[in-house]
């Protein structure tokens, strides 16, 4: 639970620098990439996980980083620096749930936008409120409704 809490402040100060600069500081994303190795340290040393899940945990967040480069941009390279985190400290299983439905989220919001003609194919939409939400979402799931995430 703690850990939970510390990712959604973590996500919530992302969400804050995404909406307002359209960017994340690479402070923050560097200080969460230390939390999230400090706390996949404290697992494996637990006993709560085996120690290949800390390099499978970096998957989803790695995936995003390369697919930012490949598509020039049209993903920001912090969102996946952004996810780094949650993957340590969730699983990867967990995190790629987050991030598809983060982008479900997304999906919803584009054509919301598009339709009420406040956005067209190139505005931009940060990612991190979504998958703030998504975050919150899947926990609340977790915690109220039975819902079982990786």
């Amino acid at each position: 639970m703690a850990g939970k809490v510390i990712l959604c402040i973590y996500l919530g100060l992302c969400c804050y620098h995404d909406c307002k600069t359209k960017q994340i500081p690479t402070r923050l994303l560097q200080g969460g990439l230390v939390v999230g190795s400090l706390y996949a340290g404290i697992l494996v040393i637990g006993g709560r996980t085996g120690w290949q899940a800390v390099p499978a945990g970096v998957l989803p967040g790695a995936v995003m980083i390369l697919y930012s480069r490949l598509s020039g941009g049209k993903l920001g390279e912090a969102d996946g620096r952004m996810v780094l985190p949650a993957g340590l400290m969730q699983g990867w299983e967990r995190c790629t749930l987050q991030i598809l439905t983060a982008c479900f989220l997304v999906f919803f919001a584009a054509i919301f936008l598009v339709l009420t003609k406040k956005g067209t194919r190139r505005t931009r939409i940060p990612f991190a409120p979504f998958y703030l939400a998504a975050f919150v979402l899947l926990w609340t799931g977790e915690m109220f409704g039975g819902l079982v995430c990786g």
